[in-house]
Parts: C-alpha cells; structure tokens; sequence
C-alpha cells in the first residue's frame, strides 16, 4: 500500500503508545528529548490525556531511534514492552474465550492504540496465519519486528506459557550475521522476502481456553473500550483545526475565522485548545512554518509573495518568523535546498 504524506497526517497514535516506546528507547540508551526534537514532537503534546500523534512524525521518530541504536532497535525493544504497557486492552484479551476471540477484539480495538495497521487472519491445513498490514511503506523493519513481537508475547502471557510460532513471514530482509538474533526473538528462524508480515500457528492453541475467560469481565471491559474507542473516533479541536489551516488558500486568518469555520466562539476554541495543550497561535506558526519551506524548496515564488501567501504583513515579518523557525534566512534555506 502506497500511502502519501497528506494521508499519514490523517492517520493518528495514541501518545500513551509513544510514550510507552520512549521509554523503552531511554531504556536502550537513547536520549527521547532528541529523538521527540527530530520528529518534531513536543513533550507536552504527550501529556494531554487521550492525544494523538500524527503517523507522519510517528514514522520520523521511528526513523529517528533506528539511526541512533546499534543493531536491529525492534527485536531489542520487544524485550521492553509487555501487554500490561497497554492494561485496558490486556484486560478484555484476558477476559476472551479463547485466543481467537482475543485476537479478533484485539483486531477491531487496535485504533485504540495506532492507526498505522490493520490485522487479518486466515485459517488454511490447520495452521492460522496472524498478518499485520502497514499502513504506511514508511514502516522500518524495526517497527514491523516490534508490532509481532508483542502479538506473540500477549499470546503467550495470555495463555501463561511459551507459545512459539509454526512460522514466522518478514517482507524484508536483512544481513545473514542477524538472523541467529531473529531466530531467538521469534523462537524460529523467519521466512525473510515474504510476501507479508506474519506469525503462523497451529490452529489449536486458538481455539483453546483461556485461564482468565470470564464473560461478565468480558462485557465491562469491552464497555470501557468502546468509550474510548469513540474518543479516538471523533476529530479532536486540534485535528480540525489543523485541517482547517491546511486547506486554507492563504493564511492572512485569524481565531475567530477558524473558530467560526468549527461553528463555536473564538473563546470556546481558545479553551478548547488549552485543553489539548497548545493555542491557535502554536497551530498557525506551525502550519505556516511547513508550507514556508515546502514553498521555498519547490517553487521561485517570490518571498513577497510567500509572505503574503503566510499571512505576514511584509518580508521583513516573514524573514523575521522564518529565522526563529529554521536558524537562518528564507534566501539562505532556498539556496540550501
């Protein structure tokens, strides 16, 4: 699936997940502040009870903490991460019938956490195939091993033993000198240059009993999820704002427009977007800041013009913000381009 970089920008993750993986990259030694300036992410945007990430920024962490860990980041950090880094989902999989039920809450409440991939099953000769689907090309290797190896720990902390995998299928490859590491990450040597992303199981041990299966937990918590599940889908203030800013023609706007846009009060939007930690004016400088060096990079549009296409009352204002943004002058970022 080719995924542009707009429709990442629709895509979102749950900062609680960002948070749990900086926790596991400081744990392997990374510095997180680092990683979250690269991404260009704000450790307050983190913060916000139910925020969400862009997958684009996601993608640049990611691609962040990859450069800067030696050796392959996604076996190393599935060592960290457990399914009580995600409790509310581990309780009703804990709750389930059996693994197959588990596996096919786990599939629809998985927007929970991050939108960035699907999961389907496929039953064939008594084996179950569990694939995960990117939603992005922009997916490492690092984020594929991280996705499955924490599939196959819920499985095995579900049932309380070692569960290990029929076959293991990795649409990549990677250096003969780090298969024996995948080998036991995965407790058997993957099929690399498949066609997919896959564990395979024998198909008994998903139909098997769960030791915690309790229906009436079952339904309380699944309540629990679907409440957060419709947080996640409605479009936070933020979200709409940010739209609102992208497909705007020009950016000579203020609150009070967008606010009027979104059919609330400019004060309603104002506190609305404390709430989410950050203010119209953050979103403005932003949106403005991207298209700034999109424009200088891929267009000879005058700065007078880019100026005003920003909504700055002259150069000088634009150049001013553009110092501040980027360390040097619009003309120095053009010819750097």
């Amino acid at each position: 699936m080719t995924m542009n970089h707009q429709e990442n920008d629709q895509l979102r993750v749950s900062a609680h997940w960002l948070q749990v993986l900086l926790q596991g990259f400081s744990g392997l030694g990374l510095d997180s502040h680092a990683l979250l300036a690269t991404a260009g992410i704000r450790a307050q945007e983190l913060q916000v009870a139910d925020a969400r990430i862009d997958l684009t920024r996601t993608l640049k962490l990611w691609q962040a903490a990859a450069q800067a860990c030696e050796g392959s980041l996604g076996l190393k950090l599935s060592e960290y991460l457990t399914p009580l880094h995600f409790p509310l989902l581990a309780m009703n999989l804990m709750h389930s019938r059996c693994l197959l039920d588990a596996l096919a809450m786990a599939g629809r409440y998985s927007a929970v956490i991050s939108e960035g991939g699907s999961f389907a099953l496929e039953e064939k000769e008594g084996l179950i195939t569990l694939m995960y689907n990117p939603a992005s090309d922009g997916f490492s290797r690092h984020q594929i091993d991280a996705v499955l190896l924490l599939l196959k720990r819920f499985g095995e902390w579900l049932y309380c033993r070692s569960v290990p995998p029929a076959r293991v299928l990795l649409g990549f490859e990677v250096q003969e000198d780090a298969k024996e590491e995948y080998t036991r990450a995965y407790g058997c040597l993957p099929e690399f240059g498949a066609s997919c992303h896959a564990l395979v199981y024998e198909s008994g041990w998903f139909r098997r009993p769960l030791p915690g299966g309790d229906p009436v937990l079952a339904q309380m918590h699944r309540r629990m999820l679907e409440e957060q599940m419709e947080r996640v889908q409605q479009p936070a203030v933020r979200i709409r704002v940010e739209r609102s800013l992208q497909e705007a023609v020009h950016l000579a706007t203020d609150r009070e427009e967008i606010a009027a846009k979104l059919n609330m009060s400019g004060s309603t939007l104002q506190r609305r977007l404390a709430e989410a930690g950050t203010s119209f004016q953050q979103l403005l400088e932003t949106e403005r800041e991207r298209r700034a060096t999109q424009l200088l990079s891929f267009t000879r549009l005058p700065l007078a013009d880019i100026s005003e296409l920003l909504g700055f009352a002259d150069s000088s204002a634009f150049s001013k913000a553009f110092r501040r943004w980027q360390g040097m002058s619009p003309l120095q970022y053009r010819q750097k381009q």
